[in-house]
């Protein structure tokens, strides 16, 4: 027994020299870092040789822009011409209160049957437009007009197209002068 006991394990012989060669490895790469003053001197030789660098950059820059200066005659040119403006009349703004001076009719349908286009009109009466017929002849037949207006205010004149697209109609607008 005391044969056994004497014995060490194979894996302590394995584990303890890698222990140590790992510990001398630390202690020759601790060796290889500069110290605290020696990372100051390598820092301010590089800020140096920045500073330097910076400084030949801006006097090539200043070299360069002395050697191109651009070369503008424009404000010399445009001293020695005259440019003439001819008289213009006066914009005169419509006054307010003015009278409208157009009048504005919406086509809301075209029928060739008398009983089609006042249907229409009856229906758009009741919509609370003012809406009326007129007739005509074209290549000799008579076409019956549905008509909606007259409207001098574009406002009412837009409400009145917004009520016929909702009733699935696309009014045809007609702008007529006012004679005086």
């Amino acid at each position: 027994m005391s044969d056994n006991s004497s014995k060490v394990p194979a894996w302590v012989w394995v584990t303890t020299p890698a222990i140590a060669i790992g510990f001398v490895g630390f202690i020759f790469y601790l060796s290889t870092i500069p110290a605290g003053d020696e990372l100051e001197a390598v820092r301010g030789d590089a800020r140096k040789v920045l500073e330097e660098s910076a400084a030949k950059a801006r006097e090539d820059a200043a070299k360069i822009e002395s050697k191109v200066k651009p070369s503008y005659d424009f404000y010399r040119l445009l001293e020695k011409q005259t440019v003439e403006v001819p008289d213009v009349e006066e914009y005169k703004s419509t006054p307010k209160d003015a009278a409208a001076k157009y009048e504005y009719r919406l086509q809301a349908g075209s029928f060739r049957s008398d009983s089609d286009a006042d249907r229409m009109r009856a229906e758009l009466i009741l919509e609370g437009l003012p809406a009326y017929l007129e007739s005509s002849a074209v290549n000799g037949s008579t076409w019956h007009r549905v008509f909606v207006g007259p409207y001098t205010d574009r406002s009412k004149l837009n409400k009145a197209q917004d009520i016929l697209v909702s009733r699935n109609v696309s009014p045809l607008v007609l702008k007529q002068k006012v004679s005086d």
